[in-house]
């Protein structure tokens, strides 16, 4: 009995020692688990930080395994769908250089590119000081209001808006002079048919054309055209007083006009061939797309600035004080209009009737995309400004029979 208690007791000191060296283990374990747990945890921040400013492949963390020496990723086949990344919009259409990373110089460059570089002076009312209201002001008088055969007329050429066939019909139905860079670098002197060769419709062209504008006004020119509403505004002085007039259109109608027409128009500064290696779609989405032109020109803002309704009235009260409308939808309501607003005369009967039916001047057939279309609402909200411009113009279009009647009597032309 004494041998098998002795027997019994060193049994249950080795079973002891077992348990004690077992439960040791599964302890150096538990440390070494949570010491891996660490380091794979810290290896995801790290990379993740270090990704944060490229878009080099990150690799999900459901992907990683661990050996207990390293992280490996598992074959590609094998693994779960990784999360999206968005992408940088192609080249054709990918952004300019941010303005907050242009210096000075550069801020003036793409300003003057914009907006013409020359601006006017400025009434009380902050209008152009030289152009002409729309509408006489009944409270001063008609010899301070008006001096209608000695005010030229301005054309501010809202781009694929009807604008080419209107300056034909000016020159061949109107016998209308202007000035437009036809030949070479601008001169003095008439290249075509009523064409005055000094430009007023690029930037330097306006710097060159201020410099010169009483020898332009001198020349006989009935007709400043210029794409630039406040750059052309600046050319009028004093002496030689401005009456604007414009033709809007829609202006998603316009977008894709002047995409199609800019990616094929190799004769024009502003022709772009990578478009052609895109659609109207992609150019639509991309942050490149500069949206509400119209509103940007009358308020004199630059496309990084966000608008607000205050620039949209702004706009309104300048497009009804100065600026005479036409309609490029009803064409020949516009002609009429201006025809009797300005007191021009035909040189022969139904010449601007054939321009308009017959002849039209640089068309540009191209596809247009579906009305209420997801692209169509997307540029409904990125033209905001303009379609509000655009549908206040129909108005002011609608009631421009009074202001013409108004117009006739101080011309001495009775109702």
């Amino acid at each position: 009995p004494k041998m098998m208690r002795m027997t019994s007791m060193k049994r249950s000191a080795q079973v002891g020692s077992l348990f004690a060296i077992i439960s040791s283990c599964l302890l150096l374990a538990s440390i070494v688990n949570t010491r891996h747990a660490a380091v794979i945890t810290n290896e995801d921040t790290q990379l993740q930080q270090n990704d944060q400013s490229s878009l080099r492949r990150l690799v999900h963390p459901q992907q990683r395994i661990m050996t207990g020496r390293r992280l490996q990723e598992q074959p590609e086949s094998k693994l779960p769908p990784r999360p999206a990344v968005k992408l940088p919009p192609p080249p054709a259409v990918a952004n300019e250089v941010a303005p907050s990373r242009l210096n000075e110089e550069q801020k003036k460059q793409r300003i003057k590119a914009f907006l013409g570089g020359i601006y006017p002076h400025l009434d009380d009312d902050m209008l152009p000081k030289y152009l002409r209201d729309t509408m006489p002001r009944e409270k001063l008088s008609v010899l301070d209001v008006w001096d209608v055969d000695k005010d030229i007329a301005f054309f501010w050429h809202i781009p694929k808006a009807s604008g080419s066939t209107l300056k034909n019909i000016m020159n061949f139905c109107f016998d209308l002079k202007r000035a437009e860079n036809t030949d070479g670098l601008p001169s003095m002197e008439f290249k075509r048919n009523n064409i005055l060769n000094m430009d007023t419709t690029s930037p330097d062209g306006l710097d060159k054309s201020f410099e010169y504008r009483e020898e332009i006004f001198s020349s006989g020119i009935d007709l400043i055209v210029s794409n630039y509403f406040l750059a052309g505004a600046a050319l009028f002085t004093e002496r030689h007083r401005g009456r604007t007039f414009t033709i809007l259109r829609h202006p998603i109608e316009i977008a894709q006009s002047l995409f199609h027409y800019r990616k094929k128009a190799k004769w024009e500064r502003t022709y772009r061939e990578d478009w052609n290696q895109i659609t109207f779609k992609d150019y639509a989405n991309s942050e490149s797309y500069i949206g509400n032109w119209v509103v940007h020109q009358l308020t004199g803002t630059m496309p990084w600035v966000q608008l607000t309704d205050e620039h949209l009235e702004q706009a309104k009260n300048i497009l009804k004080k100065k600026v005479f409308v036409g309609i490029a939808d009803q064409m020949d309501e516009t002609v009429r209009q201006l025809r009797e607003y300005f007191g021009w005369k035909e040189k022969e009967p139904f010449c601007a009737f054939n321009y308009l039916h017959s002849n039209p001047s640089n068309t540009n057939p191209h596809p247009l995309i579906e009305r209420g279309s997801e692209t169509w609402n997307l540029l409904a909200k990125k033209e905001k400004y303009d379609m509000a411009l655009y549908h206040f113009a129909l108005e002011l279009f609608a009631g421009q029979r009074e202001m013409i009647r108004m117009v006739k009597v101080y011309r001495g032309g009775g109702t």
